[in-house]
C-alpha cells in the first residue's frame, strides 16, 4: 500500500475513497497517517492518510487530480 494523499479531516479524505472506489480503485484512509510515515515522538501530528495499491497509485494520482473539486 502506498500513501496517495494526507488530509485534515476525515470528511473529505472519505469522499475521495468513494470516489476512487466508484472507479474500480480500492483505498483505505487512516487516521495519524503521518505520524506513521514522519515517526516523530510527540510531535501531535494528526493527520488522516488515503491509500492505494502501489499497482493503483498512478490511476488513483490521475483520477484525483482530475475529479472536479
Amino acid at each position: 500500500m502506498r500513501l496517495l494523499k494526507i488530509y485534515d479531516t476525515e470528511a473529505i479524505a472519505y469522499i475521495d475513497k468513494g470516489f476512487l472506489e466508484n472507479n474500480d480503485i480500492p483505498a483505505f484512509v487512516e487516521q495519524n497517517a503521518m505520524s506513521s510515515v514522519f515517526p516523530a515522538p510527540d510531535s501531535g501530528t494528526s493527520s488522516i492518510g488515503l491509500f492505494v495499491d502501489d499497482a493503483k497509485y498512478g490511476d488513483a494520482a490521475r483520477l484525483l487530480a482530475s475529479r472536479p473539486k
